[in-house]
């Protein structure tokens, strides 16, 4: 394992960290044996956009939609403001562009930072950011992580992360690649009789495989010690975290390097929330 993927590993794990009683591995069930993934080839539609300003709390999407009304008016650069809502709040954008990097969307900050009234500036910090738009369970395909998150919007969830997949900034697979490969993990996983999962990073090629669904009974709190059955069940059976389908190596004391490496332990993560 190179040292190149024991650094990124951190990154991988930050990466995927997201009603009635929630399911778990023991109570979902085996869902759906005839799945139907997204394309490999596919990556899920990410917009960028200048956020101008965001509201929370009762009654956001209608105060959302009066400052982009007033936006509108406001000045010419404002004239495509639009909307973006979730359940918790609004945002209040304007500009759609498909990569961070547009030199149009470079250009419109610039823009949007010079619009004054009075002397001052009315937008004197706005930020590119970037917006998923799906937000409900039929817009994940059926394999996707995600998917759970919005059937549960609020409930603490975990799973164990047993796989990642990725070029690593090498340029040796392509993102329909690093998809492919982790949903074919994840189908042969279901196949075997797993709740497993993919979880797609919508901006890097990065896509991590996961099993079962835990909720806070799962982990004792103070010994850290599991108390699920069927998470017991889970690191017994995947006992190494697999990166490209090798096992992951780390320092077994990172202040004294003379110690070795041993092999990671799958982790547990919590379900990327929306």
């Amino acid at each position: 394992m190179s040292a190149l993927k024991m650094m990124l590993f951190s990154v991988l794990v930050a990466a995927i960290a997201g009603c009635s009683t929630p399911k778990t591995s023991e109570n979902s069930g085996q869902e759906a044996r005839s799945v139907r993934t997204s394309s490999a080839s596919e990556r899920p539609t990410i917009v960028w956009g200048v956020l101008l300003n965001t509201f929370d709390g009762l009654g956001h999407e209608m105060a959302a939609q009066r400052m982009s009304q007033t936006c509108q008016a406001m000045s010419p650069f404002l004239n495509n403001t639009w909307v973006h809502s979730k359940r918790r709040g609004s945002s209040v954008l304007v500009g759609r562009f498909r990569t961070a990097d547009a030199p149009e969307a470079r250009q419109l900050m610039r823009d949007v930072r010079g619009i004054e009234r009075n002397g001052r500036a009315v937008f004197p910090r706005p930020m590119l950011v970037r917006i998923d738009p799906r937000k409900r369970p039929q817009d994940f395909g059926e394999l996707e992580l995600t998917r759970v998150r919005a059937m549960f919007p609020d409930q603490a969830l975990y799973t164990l992360q047993v796989e990642v997949w990725s070029d690593f900034g090498t340029g040796q697979l392509s993102g329909a690649e690093v998809r492919a490969r982790a949903e074919s993990t994840c189908q042969r996983l279901r196949r075997e009789g797993w709740d497993a999962y993919v979880h797609h990073e919508v901006d890097r090629i990065i896509s991590s495989v996961t099993v079962g669904l835990y909720d806070n009974r799962s982990i004792d709190a103070e010994s850290g010690l599991d108390l699920d059955a069927a998470l017991i069940r889970a690191r017994k059976r995947f006992p190494h975290h697999l990166v490209n389908g090798e096992e992951l190596q780390e320092p077994i004391d990172p202040r004294r390097p003379e110690l070795g490496t041993r092999r990671q332990a799958p982790q547990l993560v919590e379900v990327p929330r929306l």
